[in-house]
């Protein structure tokens, strides 16, 4: 999916207000005659993209850089919809629709591959949160603490905040759970012991036990592929093939 740098052209955008205070820029995109977007999916056009930051090393340094169209799920995976396709897998009926959780690299893989779909790559995901405009976060303003509610310590359903929804109009990239990547986590430099020893995550919150934080849209944590974890979940992506 990842190309050579290109000129950034940017696309044309329009303000969308949602929410009190937010108004998240949302692409205009036109989705190709002869394409059909899969249900609950989103339409993610070939072009390029601001990939990283200059200053951050372990990222792609700001590039600019090409995709091929795809789809990417409009929300992460949701508890009741894991349980579907694994019955033993279970939660407190109140939480059917948080981001699943607990599920290991394999686990995320395997869902994905039965619904026709896959992991999203890297390059795939951080498009699908930051646009074409290099943004920092997924939507249009950001507060260090955004004192609406959310507290970050415990997920929310993944249809919710309606006003934190990136440029392509994708839920949950910046503030609910860390989400899996097909990605081995490598850097320049990186010693030789820990190449493909981790899978990158991304979009989820760095915490402590007093204070949250977002995840830029470019930032790049890790896990071992067999971890599974309440704040780790996942989404699927679909490459697009001709009808």
């Amino acid at each position: 999916m990842r190309g050579p740098a290109f000129p950034v052209v940017f696309l044309t955008l329009f303000l969308f207000s949602c929410g009190e205070s937010h108004q998240v820029e949302q692409i205009d995109v036109a989705v190709p005659q002869g394409i059909t977007v899969p249900e609950a999916m989103v339409y993610i056009p070939a072009g390029g993209f601001i990939m990283g930051h200059v200053d951050d090393p372990r990222t792609e340094g700001g590039k600019a850089v090409i995709t091929d169209a795809y789809f990417i799920d409009t929300f992460e995976v949701s508890r009741e919809q894991y349980q579907q396709f694994k019955p033993e897998y279970s939660f407190h009926p109140p939480q059917a629709k948080f981001p699943v959780a607990q599920v290991t690299y394999k686990e995320a893989e395997d869902y994905c591959r039965a619904k026709g779909k896959r992991l999203p790559s890297e390059t795939d995901w951080e498009k699908a949160a930051r646009g074409t405009g290099g943004g920092k976060w997924p939507w249009g303003r950001y507060f260090e603490h955004p004192n609406n509610g959310f507290s970050g310590f415990i997920p929310e359903p993944v249809d919710k905040r309606n006003e934190w929804i990136s440029p392509y109009g994708v839920y949950g990239m910046g503030h609910n759970v860390w989400e899996w990547t097909q990605d081995w986590y490598g850097y320049a430099g990186q010693p030789q012991a820990e190449k493909n020893k981790f899978k990158v995550i991304r979009g989820g919150v760095t915490q402590t036990h007093l204070t949250i934080k977002f995840s830029p849209t470019y930032h790049r944590n890790w896990m071992e592929p067999t971890a599974a974890f309440n704040f780790l979940g996942f989404r699927c992506a679909r490459d697009i093939k001709p009808e």
